[in-house]
């Protein structure tokens, strides 16, 4: 696991050394371990190590036999043994026994076609000696980020993160401003959707792509997308089979480390999985870390003790003290953009405890996304089925609304929020079932800025119509919520504690299986991943397999009304708050002071807006 970070200038002009010192400087969170670079004319490339693989001779970069071709790599190459044997059978010969050598060879044999072999959580950047070409690629969900920017005469600067892209801009003459588009999707999702940023000419590169470099064109290319359909045909039972059998290779892989590795274990299902086959590797010897919380509703600590004593495994529990105005604070400094899911603060907290024990956890990342585990997608499926019937939607409509409100998370507050999604277009329809935040009618109404684009409609053309309706939000939840918030959450989170991270169910096999099932096969009845569950029923406790689903929370709105209280006023209320750019002054205080959005997810909403306000003040000083 790196940080890396680089700039092409296709004229030949020296690269800015100092701007990429200055790069490496601000990643080095990502790879306290050890730092090298490449630099020739039109080229500097540079990285950040954290010593994961091959301890004593995995320094980057590497280069092949002649050292014509060179590379660096953020994140692992899981099949490397299996690649590295059949590049030796080739000819191949290696110098050191890392993941990250496996690429060069493979670049010299298949060139950009190398992505497609890697089996992984990676971006790289591959530089072309004799051709001159810089070849840029990542993960396929995107799990490792890649950022890029034009610089000027033609050129391109890349790094893992924006805090270290930045250096290399200004360097070379660029100077970003803050994108307003940007800001106003924040303001319904709660992050920024990829590939674009909050700056102007700044994006990331795709998920599943490769970007090449050649001279001052560059072009990007897909190499892989999550496919739902056809849908495999197997029994039930079969399918059970081989999801185990796909999940225990997963775990398998990402075990291989040449320094300690801990298992996340909560008391849901997905995790609980992850455990038990690491268990079956690694028996005893291995240690799973747990989080405990104050508030016993949330606890989960209890629940994975017990799921730790059965698998027979050493169980860490981390008791989590949060002191919520500090942590808010730091958050604009770990995350380059505005962020606004609240569970970021205990993720970085646990992530700083976790690295006390160790280099490596794995987690249970992915699973609701590729076995069907969010409860919307028992209203999605509810939606699909009532569409079609003439009034059914404002029946519906009408016997939710008459629910007491609850909530956010509760029964009834997901039933309200399912009845009025069910008047909206797909877009909208899908923002008020995640997020809850602002809406284009709501935006429209208090935004100060430049018209902007609606991001419902962003989000409709991201929602393919095609696939039946649960399959239609998985894939939604795969290219907006998990590749922009969720997996953007792990690794910064992470990352600031130079913790690596690895996610077995999003495993491209696991995931090209699961997602193929049949929709009932994953929400069967009223359960969710049911056939994860079934397939693990006699391996895991009952009250882990029969139990509910379970969110990493925090008290946010006790939070708002306590801790952060004051934060909050000083920050959104002031004469000069920064917010007062995009958005009605006046809207701000009736939300701070509770008059305005009371029936909606108005704590997230104070709490996306003070995000917004820090970030603003720490980017601009």
């Amino acid at each position: 696991m790196c940080g890396i970070a680089g700039i092409h200038l296709p004229r030949g002009g020296e690269p800015p050394r100092e701007c990429l010192a200055g790069a490496l400087r601000a990643l080095r969170h990502r790879g306290p371990d050890g730092e090298g670079s490449f630099a020739a004319p039109g080229i500097a490339i540079g990285m950040r190590r954290l010593a994961i693989i091959d301890l004593a001779t995995g320094a980057q970069p590497v280069y092949n036999e002649d050292r014509s071709v060179v590379a660096v790599l953020n994140g692992e190459i899981y099949d490397y043994v299996e690649l590295r044997e059949a590049l030796r059978q080739r000819g191949h010969v290696f110098a050191t026994a890392s993941d990250t050598e496996v690429l060069v060879h493979l670049y010299e044999d298949e060139g950009e076609a190398l992505c497609a072999r890697l089996r992984g959580m990676f971006a790289f950047a591959i530089w072309d000696v004799r051709a001159r070409t810089l070849l840029l690629a990542r993960d396929r969900f995107g799990k490792k980020p890649l950022y890029v920017a034009p610089v000027p005469d033609g050129g391109l600067a890349f790094a893992s993160e924006l805090k270290g892209l930045l250096p290399l801009l200004r360097g070379a003459g660029a100077d970003p401003r803050v994108r307003e588009q940007g800001i106003y999707d924040y303001l319904s999702l709660g992050a920024v959707p990829q590939p674009d940023t909050v700056y102007e000419g700044v994006r990331a590169v795709g998920p599943g792509c490769w970007l090449r470099c050649a001279g001052e064109r560059t072009r990007e290319q897909a190499y892989w997308r999550p496919e739902l359909e056809p849908k495999v045909a197997v029994s039930y039972a079969q399918a059970q089979e081989e999801l185990r059998r796909a999940l225990a290779e997963a775990v398998r892989l990402r075990l291989r480390s040449d320094v300690p590795v801990g298992v996340f274990l909560s008391g849901g299902v997905d995790s609980s999985v992850v455990a038990y086959e690491a268990a079956r590797h690694l028996g005893g010897a291995l240690r799973t870390f747990t989080v405990s919380v104050a508030d016993a509703e949330l606890d989960e600590a209890p629940a994975a003790r017990r799921t730790a004593a059965a698998l027979g495994v050493e169980n860490v529990v981390l008791p989590l003290h949060v002191a919520p105005r500090d942590e808010v604070l730091a958050l604009a400094g770990v995350f380059d953009q505005p962020f606004a899911d609240p569970s970021a603060i205990p993720s970085l907290a646990v992530a700083r405890l976790a690295r006390e024990h160790v280099k490596v956890v794995l987690n249970g990342d992915g699973g609701d996304e590729v076995c069907g585990g969010y409860r919307r997608y028992l209203a999605a499926r509810t939606m699909g089925r009532v569409a079609p019937l003439p009034g059914a939607g404002r029946v519906l409509r009408a016997a939710v609304s008459r629910l007491a409100a609850g909530r956010r998370r509760s029964a009834a507050g997901l039933l309200r929020r399912f009845g009025r999604g069910l008047a909206l277009e797909p877009g909208a329809r899908y923002l008020v079932w995640t997020k809850d935040l602002l809406l284009e009618g709501d935006k429209r109404s208090v935004w100060r800025g430049r018209p902007q684009r609606a991001t419902e409609a962003w989000v409709g053309e991201r929602l393919d119509g095609t696939l039946a309706a649960v399959d239609a939000h998985v894939a939604g939840d795969i290219g907006i919520e998990l590749l922009s918030s969720l997996l953007v959450k792990m690794d910064m989170a992470t990352m600031a504690a130079s913790l690596e991270a690895r996610s077995p169910f999003l495993d491209q096999e696991v995931a090209a299986f699961a997602l193929r099932l049949p929709v009932a096969f994953r929400v069967r009845g009223s359960r969710l991943k049911a056939v994860l569950r079934d397939a693990y029923r006699d391996r895991l406790p009952r009250e882990v397999i029969a139990g509910p689903k379970k969110g990493f929370e925090v008290p946010l709105a006790a939070w708002l009304d306590g801790d952060l209280r004051d934060l909050v006023h000083d920050a959104l209320l002031a004469p000069d708050a920064r917010v007062a750019a995009y958005l009605e002054p006046a809207f701000v205080r009736a939300l701070v002071e509770g008059t305005a959005m009371r029936e909606r997810n108005r704590a997230g909403l104070v709490y996306a807006l003070l995000v917004l306000e820090l970030w603003l003040r720490e980017s601009r000083s």
